[in-house]
């Protein structure tokens, strides 16, 4: 296949009149009632949807020649293409089991999300791939939306087909059918074939990281704070819509995670973005007065908590860390002594969250707020050198491992990464046994949970046992734990535990890919240069929100650091 797709991706950039001689490789193994095989070329730009031609033959070499015949009749001139995908039908079924027809107002349709087309009768006149049944939200509640449906009709060059277009808008009930394809994918970069719509890695190079990271830099960092510093927090790219909602915790967890890419990728408009999500950042740091010290405190929805502050400076301290800019010193050390001053007489912070307006503290208790504290708490001493933010992260350290999390065994200790991060970094400053085989104790309860069955549904390798069907950000939280327990073992000799973590760190992070919004997977989205680089939801949710991709890079960034440290 890889001789036919680079074929066809000559003719579609040098805008050949015709596929000419191409060798008849592709995968027939369905075929229409006439006998004939079904594919489907779609052409990428880096701006608009995909264009895609459907080409019907019984011969393999003239389907993919009608395909590409009728991509050329509907480009405009002035399309400069850049990628092409070919999905070839490997089977078609009703939409609805039980009945030839769907009732367009009455009928739910069952269908799985990426993995199946929908076809206006078994004739493939009318026929979207999987990906474009998602990107153009063909199916809504399980309902068929005929609107969502005609909006796909330029792409394919079927808006002067009257026949067609009025058969979908004036019909009750329509024969629809499913269909599945094989996809294969091409661009400068070379082929791929692609499972689901996206690619599997089977291994996994320093290069991957580095590419995927820059692909986030380049475009979703870049795009996701506007003019004022705010993020786009939650982005949906099939309906091109922000949902809305905000969390200041994640707006101060993707700047440090931009600040983290900058560090490894010096490129001064994503420094520039970073620094409008700092300015918005700190313009919620409202002053308050804790035991007699005036102190500021990061206000959202008129609540002050301690992952707010914490987070707060883990990003300004990366921030200061990566420019050698100290004008956030006085801010950091101000929230820090907030921090310090929650402690009671068991080293514990007495609280996690409390009203701003009337200094009423809550019960609310975050399982990561400490962790996210002992981080910046660390961080900040590792600036400005005052013992004093040890001390208050060491009494942290000691009350969770020694009262909270004394009983707790595999099964139930939670798979913190905050912790995991400052522990990493508090043994370098006081090495303490308890914090380095707590640190272990968390990674050994991470790595038990991983799914490694070569049985297993490929998609999920390397992704653990947490969730009915794994995500990508709680596996990223996890090689982000994993990763900061592998400098632990690897810095002080721990050659066993670091062999088996690098080994689960390689297996989630091939895990975590597949869903990095990439050039093959946005070939049909309207707002490519949001979506490329940012990581969605799961396997099936294509939800975009400012965390997954933070955590997802984040792990990433730790991931290529390591591999370029062991190559030394």
């Amino acid at each position: 296949m890889n001789h036919t797709l680079q074929h066809i991706y000559d003719a579609a950039i040098n805008k050949k009149k015709s596929l000419g001689e191409i060798t008849d490789e592709i995968d027939t193994g369905f075929r229409t009632g006439d006998g004939e095989i079904v594919v489907f070329i779609s052409v990428s730009n880096p701006y608009s949807r995909a264009l895609v031609g459907i080409g019907k033959d019984t011969n393999a070499k003239w389907a993919l020649e009608s395909a590409y015949q009728n991509y050329k009749s509907n480009k405009p001139a002035n399309f400069k293409p850049i990628s092409v995908k070919v999905d070839v039908v490997t089977d078609m079924r009703p939409a609805k089991s039980s009945k030839k027809k769907v009732n367009l107002e009455k009928d739910t349709v069952l269908y799985k999300r990426g993995e199946d087309g929908l076809t206006i009768d078994a004739s493939f006149d009318v026929a979207f791939l999987p990906e474009e049944v998602e990107a153009y939200r063909m199916i809504v509640d399980q309902k068929i939306k005929p609107e969502n449906i005609f909006n796909a009709y330029e792409k394919h060059g079927l808006l002067s087909k009257n026949s067609l277009v009025k058969k979908l808008l004036t019909s009750q009930s329509l024969e629809l059918y499913k269909f599945q394809t094989k996809s294969y994918y091409v661009d400068e970069n070379g082929f791929t074939p692609l499972y689901h719509g996206h690619r599997i890695y089977s291994d996994l190079s320093k290069q991957d990281l580095r590419d995927a990271i820059a692909l986030t830099k380049d475009n979703y960092f870049k795009n996701v704070v506007n003019t004022k510093g705010k993020f786009i927090y939650s982005y949906l790219p099939q309906e091109n819509r922000n949902r809305g909602g905000y969390n200041i915790l994640r707006h101060a967890g993707t700047t440090y995670s931009m600040l983290e890419t900058y560090e490894l990728m010096p490129d001064e408009r994503l420094l520039n973005a970073a620094k409008r999500a700092i300015n918005y950042l700190l313009k919620k740091a409202m002053d308050m007065e804790i035991n007699g010290h005036q102190v500021q405190v990061i206000i959202e929805k008129d609540q002050a908590k301690l992952g707010g502050n914490a987070l707060a400076v883990v990003a300004l301290a990366k921030y200061t860390q990566v420019t050698k800019d100290n004008q956030y010193l006085p801010v950091m050390q101000s929230m820090a002594t907030w921090m310090r001053e929650l402690q009671d007489e068991n080293g514990r912070f007495a609280f996690h969250k409390q009203k701003y307006s009337t200094g009423a503290a809550s019960d609310f208790i975050s399982h990561y707020y400490p962790g996210e504290a002992i981080l910046a708490l660390v961080r900040l001493y590792q600036i400005d050198g005052n013992e004093q933010w040890l001390d208050v992260a060491e009494n942290e350290a000691n009350y969770l491992i020694t009262i909270r999390d004394k009983e707790a065994t595999s099964e139930t200790i939670a798979h913190d990464h905050w912790l995991l991060y400052g522990l990493n970094e508090l043994y370098r400053e006081r090495p303490k046994e308890i914090y380095i085989n707590h640190a272990f104790f968390i990674a050994r309860a991470i790595m038990q949970t991983q799914i490694l069955d070569d049985d297993a549904e490929p998609e999920w390798k390397g992704a653990y046992d947490t969730h009915p069907k794994p995500l990508s950000t709680p596996v990223a939280c996890r090689s982000e734990g994993l990763s900061a327990a592998y400098k632990l073992a690897v810095d002080y000799g721990y050659d066993k535990e670091a062999k088996q973590i690098i080994q689960a760190l390689h297996e989630s992070i091939k895990f975590q890919l597949q869903m990095q919004l990439r050039p093959e997977t946005t070939m049909y989205y309207e707002n490519k240069k949001l979506c490329l680089g940012a990581v969605h939801h799961g396997l099936s949710n294509y939800e975009i929100r400012n965390d997954y991709t933070q955590h997802n890079i984040s792990s990433f960034i730790a991931y290529y650091n390591i591999l370029s440290q062991d190559s030394k």
